[in-house]
């Protein structure tokens, strides 16, 4: 069955109306029709199995009809703070990486980011990522809805770990110069730890300047190469998401 999600509260025997692009999406590109069943999610890991009921001008009415048992949300909880890049590798970033089992994205601006963001870029752009984050959640199946934040400076998503560095939590920069730890060995030391909350950082298109690097581990955020060899930056994202879902999955 193909997964929507809608923002609001629902419940067994709900009636509920898909409009707009999910509407469109139901109707014209699945082509469902009425009594067909779909899976709708309230965003936060509860999932109904549901069917449609009647199409309208605009819209359509679903009928709630029975809970689903859903694990599909990964066991560590992974943000993700990711350098823009150009063209369209930023979305690819964002769907693979929330395939993989990211649960937040955090666009980050560094000394070396070539994409020029204003005000009105920054919004326009944030509501294009999560279009593309919600479409990926409806394929994926996953049982969230993953948020895409709006990008902030470097120097800003460092403090905001360095608030938030706890023993809930372990930092990580994925650094293509760093020789002697890689992101399994800290992996292995937060399981053991029993450490669930993972932050990774990612740079862009010629990666984190030094001095960047520097502030990062000073802060806290550990240094880890993801293997021998040197990756592009939105192919770095999803290694380190997968492979850190996967360490505590599997």
């Amino acid at each position: 069955m193909h997964r929507f999600f809608i923002d609001q509260k629902i419940d067994i025997g709900d009636l509920i109306y898909l409009k707009d692009d999910d509407y469109n999406h139901l109707k014209n590109s699945l082509r469902i029709r009425i009594n067909e069943n779909i899976e709708i999610s309230d965003g936060k890991n509860n999932v109904f199995e549901c069917s449609v009921k009647e199409f309208c001008r605009d819209y359509c009415i679903i009928s709630i009809n029975n809970r689903m048992e859903t694990d599909n949300e990964p066991i560590c909880d992974i943000t993700l703070y990711a350098a823009v890049l150009k063209g369209d590798r930023f979305e690819s970033l964002i769907q693979k990486c929330i395939e993989t089992g990211v649960n937040l994205i955090i666009p980050v601006i560094t000394s070396n980011t070539i994409v020029d963001l204003d005000e009105k870029k920054k919004n326009k752009k944030a509501d294009r990522w999560n279009k593309v984050a919600r479409l990926a959640c409806m394929q994926s199946k996953r049982g969230k809805l993953i948020v895409v934040n709006e990008p902030v400076m470097l120097n800003e998503a460092i403090c905001v770990t360095k608030i938030n560095h706890d023993s809930d939590y372990i930092s990580l920069v994925c650094y293509e110069a760093e020789k002697e730890n890689s992101i399994k060995k800290f992996l292995m030391q937060a399981v053991k730890m029993g450490i669930k909350k993972i932050n990774i950082f990612i740079g862009p298109e010629g990666g984190f300047k030094k001095f960047e690097i520097e502030n990062m581990n000073k802060a806290g955020i550990l240094s880890a190469h993801l293997g021998k060899r040197i990756l592009r930056a939105d192919t770095a994202a999803v290694q380190a998401v997968f492979y850190t879902a996967a360490f505590y999955e599997l």
